[in-house]
């Protein structure tokens, strides 16, 4: 008999004191966005795109935002979103998307969310279920 692990992961991005707003998340291509992704806005456009660590083109490098949920589309173009603007985050849970899945937020990246009333914590993350 075989035995097959299944880990269950309730959590969630969101701590606490979370505020949102709708917003446009522009895609260049087929893709997914992940669940925590922090985002910016382009200043040519206005619209969000994902935060890349050090950037300078069009404001890609100022994080003011976080997708709550996974945002999905089939080809380039703007996708309506509702993301978090202010509140308390799990800091183990953000992520930035230039980076690929993992997460990389240093102090200078919190120190930046913060501006924006963003606050990323540290969370041990107690409901996060297995059947090892």
């Amino acid at each position: 008999m075989n035995m097959t692990v299944t880990n269950v992961d309730l959590g969630s991005v969101i701590l606490s004191e979370a505020s949102f707003r709708d917003e446009l998340l522009t895609f260049a291509g087929a893709a997914t966005i992940k669940e925590g992704t922090i985002l910016a806005r382009d200043t040519g456009t206005n619209k969000l795109v994902p935060f890349v660590k050090g950037g300078v083109a069009n404001g890609n490098g100022i994080p003011n935002s976080i997708v709550t949920y996974d945002v999905t589309a089939d080809a380039a173009g703007d996708v309506a979103v509702r993301v978090g603007v202010s509140g308390k985050y799990r800091k183990e849970r953000l992520v930035i998307d230039a980076d690929g899945d993992a997460t990389n937020v240093d102090s200078a990246v919190i120190d930046q969310l913060r501006d924006f009333g963003l606050v990323p914590i540290d969370v041990e993350e107690l409901a996060k279920l297995d059947n090892q």
